[in-house]
């Protein structure tokens, strides 16, 4: 039997409120889905764990399209400032420019690296934590979630503290597209100009610092480059991180049984993480991509030079990987074949700087907030985009 798909079906109202059954639908039907989005591009969704798996590291599939195409056409306008800066965002460039940027910037997040910011992160954690016991009733984004990875980024790359609340502001913007005129981008641009300067000036022990230094060894990043790159890792250094803790705390308290399985066991911290990233992860689909020829793909044939849609959540709820998919529950033995930081060479880069920042946290709540409780009931939560919204919770 054919599965039929209407044409934006994966943008439709009553799909948003549900939209692993059309990942579902996707799976059965054992082809590439075409979809048109609200900005009028049509994309091939792709949904099953294997085919997601095989799209992310197919040589004819990437970004930069135009490096592919049979006649390179100029742009049709000289790029602004703005554009410059996205157009080097790492996540939407190939090899040898994402190799070169990339290894510029991998060794701030070695295992090694990581490790040694625990003790730091505990701290801003723990300090969290009992600021939330003080107040009793307190909202789970502002107060709890949100400020961790903001500091835990800020403190990486240099950003001084009195500094920080704008750094925050400005990933929100530009993250929410209400950028349109680019304000935030230019002001948080002409903020690492400032910063890179004094940096050169007066190194400190952070990662802007060691980015500058490589001005002199003819192995730098030039200026846009050096922009988009604090950009990335500013916004996804956060909003990774506030949408695991958000939406790992939500499903704890709205599954008690597996809430008090937490209680009784902090070291599942980490089984936490796991399960969150794999039933409800950041990226429901990553960032666009291109075929570069016509490609055989997830059953199908995809065109040359179209958008591929590789779905994450799609991929990660799979039943042929794993065992009822729709239910969430931090004791699943195979949660860790989630693909929720991606894989191959666009793997998330701060993986496991966001594991260990999510793992304390849930620590920390489960050893001190044991009373913790939602301060509203379940279905006045806001849907599948908590970390723009609130997360009323209360300590009864």
């Amino acid at each position: 039997m054919t599965i039929e798909f209407r044409l934006s079906e994966l943008w439709e109202p009553d799909t948003r409120r549900d939209p692993h059954a059309f990942y579902a639908r996707v799976r059965v039907a054992g082809r590439p889905v075409p979809q048109v989005d609200p900005a009028g591009n049509r994309l091939w969704i792709v949904a099953r764990h294997a085919d997601v798996l095989d799209g992310l590291q197919h040589p004819a599939i990437g970004h930069e399209v135009r490096k592919h195409q049979a006649q390179d056409l100029p742009l049709a306008h000289q790029r602004s400032e703005a554009e410059r800066i996205a157009a080097r965002q790492l996540i939407d460039l190939d090899p040898p420019d994402h190799t070169r940027l990339r290894g510029l910037v991998s060794k701030a997040f070695t295992a090694r690296t990581v490790a040694r910011l625990e003790p730091w992160i505990a701290d801003v954690a723990d300090r969290l934590v009992a600021r939330a016991l003080e107040l009793g009733t307190f909202d789970g984004v502002a107060d709890l979630a949100d400020p961790l990875p903001v500091n835990v980024i800020a403190q990486l790359v240099g950003v001084p503290e009195e500094d920080r609340a704008r750094f925050r502001e400005w990933s929100a913007i530009i993250v929410s597209a209400a950028d349109h005129d680019s304000a935030a981008t230019l002001a948080f641009a002409a903020y690492i100009d400032e910063l890179a300067e004094r940096r050169r000036a007066v190194p400190e022990d952070d990662l802007l610092s060691e980015l500058v230094a490589l001005e002199a060894q003819g192995d730098a990043l030039d200026r846009d480059e050096l922009v988009a790159m604090v950009q990335l890792l500013l916004i996804a250094g956060q909003e990774t991180t506030v949408d695991v803790l958000v939406n790992g705390i939500r499903l704890l308290l709205t599954h008690p049984e597996q809430w008090q399985d937490l209680l009784a066991d902090p070291s599942l911290a980490s089984a936490v993480v796991e399960e969150t990233l794999r039933f409800r992860g950041p990226v429901e689909i990553v960032p666009p991509r291109f075929t570069f020829r016509e490609i055989d793909l997830a059953g199908g044939t995809i065109p040359a030079f179209e958008r591929v849609g590789l779905s994450l959540w799609g991929a990660n709820r799979d039943p042929s990987v794993f065992s009822a998919p729709d239910a969430f529950d931090i004791h699943r033995p195979d949660a860790h074949r989630h693909i929720a930081f991606g894989h191959g060479i666009h793997f998330c880069l701060g993986a496991s700087l966001g594991r260990l920042e999510a793992r304390i946290m849930f620590d920390r709540i489960a050893r001190e907030l044991h009373r913790l409780r939602l301060a509203v009931e379940p279905d006045e939560l806001d849907g599948f985009r908590l970390h723009w919204g609130t997360l009323p919770l209360r300590i009864r």
